[in-house]
């Protein structure tokens, strides 16, 4: 009776879960530190007259800040996840150009496609298979 009593007592130690909010709002504090710090290379770039280096730094900062003010808002529960919403984006440009297979069948009632006896014929031997043939008909 007493293993019973022990295993329906609660535990002992409690789990602190997060939830999906704060991890949000930590992924956006780190865009924004991530931000600052390519804003503050891109001025000292600048400064030393590296021009595209810092107009390069600059564009990242500013796609960093971009980041980070969805998370903020997916935090606060005004929008979607935004890694989700860029995979989405993603596959959307990856399907604009996209030609779906269409394999050939032959039903026999037809001649065969030209296409069709190329694809299935034997490929010709290279110069390595002609050679051990050669060398084997030597040998025989």
């Amino acid at each position: 009776m007493p293993d019973e009593t022990k295993k329906y007592q609660q535990s002992d130690y409690v789990f602190k879960a997060r939830s999906a909010a704060e991890d949000c709002l930590e992924i956006a504090k780190i865009h924004h530190r991530e931000a600052k710090q390519l804003f503050e290379n891109a001025s000292r770039a600048e400064a030393e007259g590296r021009l595209e280096e810092a107009k390069l730094l600059t564009d990242l900062a500013v796609a960093r800040e971009a980041t980070a003010v969805e998370f903020e808002s997916t935090a606060r529960g005004e929008s979607s996840d935004p890694v989700v919403a860029e995979i989405l984006d993603w596959q959307e440009d990856l399907s604009e150009g996209y030609v779906a297979y269409t394999p050939t069948f032959v039903t026999g009632d037809e001649p065969v496609p030209e296409q069709l006896i190329e694809e299935l014929r034997k490929p010709k031997p290279g110069l390595i298979a002609r050679a051990v043939a050669w060398v084997g008909g030597l040998i025989t």
